[in-house]
């Protein structure tokens, strides 16, 4: 039962921010998946289950665990309408120049990977949300963890591209949760010309399959 598995907000009210990303995974399974988070599809160093029960199906692109499939998020193994629930925490970092050299020496780079145009992070994510639509059963749960950047000085409001996309493709947004981080990921500015708001937050998405 959740109240064995989570009691330190078993009693609470369920909030929309939080300083800590624990507190949205469980709130979120609390919420909309009391059976927990089925299948991930980008797990990376696991750092979502840290306090919570590992997924039934793991996947990425460049496994760094036992256990983890690799795989693609938008071309996975499993079969049509299989799953009931799937978390999908992509890379949000994207790079001015056009090129492939440069920028990717960023330490948050190496750690992170991300994209270098951001016509690219839409096309992985779009492709990434029809796959989900695909393999995710009806009333299945969709989690997405994305954030809004700032690229080629110009502001992406990147959460609402992912709402957009998924409601064109049979999803219904069930909840929005906000992670207010206390340090925000760097972007390359040598100016160091403050032109838009530091983007401090990230967005935990949570849709229904229709």
């Amino acid at each position: 039962m959740q109240q064995q598995l989570f009691p330190d907000i078993e009693n609470t009210v369920v909030k929309s921010v939080y300083h800590q990303q624990d507190d949205i995974l469980k709130s979120i399974i609390r919420l909309h998946c009391p059976e927990g988070i089925q299948t991930d599809l980008t797990y990376g160093n696991g750092s979502f289950y840290k306090n919570i029960e590992k997924p039934e199906h793991m996947f990425d692109i460049q496994p760094l665990h036992d256990g983890v499939i690799e795989s693609c998020s938008t071309n996975t193994p499993m079969e049509n309408k299989s799953l009931k629930s799937v978390a999908f925490d992509p890379p949000f970092l994207t790079y001015i120049r056009n090129n492939r050299s440069g920028n990717g020496n960023m330490i948050m780079s190496k750690r992170f990977s991300g994209y270098w145009r951001y016509d690219e992070l839409l096309d992985h994510y779009f492709k990434t949300i029809q796959e989900v639509a695909r393999i995710l059963k009806s009333k299945g749960v969709f989690i997405f963890k994305c954030q809004d950047i700032i690229h080629n000085h110009k502001m992406h409001c990147t959460h609402n591209e992912v709402i957009n996309h998924c409601c064109e493709n049979g999803f219904r947004l069930l909840d929005l949760f906000i992670l207010a981080a206390k340090h925000r990921l760097p972007a390359p500015n040598k100016k160091k010309t403050q032109k838009h708001a530091s983007v401090f937050h990230s967005y935990f998405l949570v849709f229904k399959k229709l």
